[in-house]
């Protein structure tokens, strides 16, 4: 769990930690030169990317309150060097005087977090004119398939998947949030994460482009699958 001021702020946080981590690489056990030249031809191809969740949750809202305020912590621990989560419209250490409308809504290691309506919706504005999202002014997941970008201030998505949490709930797609935040971290951590985006990244951008919905519905109940595959559909869509 890492604090969301504004768009910028997880631009800035995700492509620093990209640049920072090492490429995954391809060895051989042989060491001659044809062999050299072929595994330093894979990795040459092989991309740093991340997977990257940005919670657009209002803590004044019923479901908020019951599914995510109080894990917040939980996700901030589980979620590791797996998967970075945002949660736009919270932050820790911020003075009073930044935004005015600053309440507390919970701690995370014993630090109290506050929630900013501002933050929160300089956050929606941003993601707005970055993507073809439109917040639906009810609680949302956004999962990016993110690489390097040259400017700090700028995510660069490959595909990106919106995922209507209260709508879903309604679907009986998860019994709880917590629930399926443990599928998608416990995805993210899977040799299957990093075999999809290696598959995705030789066979080119339509496969990469629904490698990731695909993914999602995989930790869904099998009921929904099919509905939730259609392009129009209102709860998992890609954007």
């Amino acid at each position: 769990m890492i604090d969301a001021i504004q768009y910028k702020d997880i631009a800035d946080s995700v492509n620093k930690k990209l640049n920072a981590a090492p490429k995954r690489v391809v060895v051989f056990d042989g060491v001659s030169p044809a062999s050299s030249q072929a595994m330093a031809d894979i990795n040459s191809k092989i991309k740093k990317r991340c997977l990257v969740a940005v919670l657009f949750c209002n803590p004044n809202t019923n479901f908020c309150k019951t599914e995510i305020l109080g894990s917040l912590s939980y996700f901030h621990h589980r979620s590791k060097e797996h998967i970075d989560i945002f949660c736009c419209g919270y932050g820790a250490y911020w003075p009073k005087h930044k935004y005015p409308d600053l309440q507390a809504v919970t701690k995370i290691d014993g630090v109290g977090w506050s929630y900013s309506d501002n933050s929160f919706v300089s956050a929606v504005e941003a993601f707005e004119a970055k993507t073809n999202w439109q917040y639906s002014g009810e609680n949302e997941l956004l999962l990016l398939d993110v690489t390097p970008s040259d400017n700090l201030e700028e995510l660069n998505i490959h595909t990106a998947l919106v995922c209507n949490l209260e709508k879903m709930k309604k679907d009986e797609a998860f019994s709880s949030v917590r629930s399926l935040m443990e599928s998608i971290i416990r995805y993210a951590a899977s040799n299957d994460n990093a075999d999809a985006w290696s598959f995705s990244d030789k066979k080119g951008s339509d496969v990469a482009q629904s490698f990731l919905k695909e993914a999602l519905l995989s930790v869904l109940p099998k009921s929904l699958r099919d509905a939730y595959r259609q392009a129009e559909n209102y709860a998992v869509r890609q954007i």
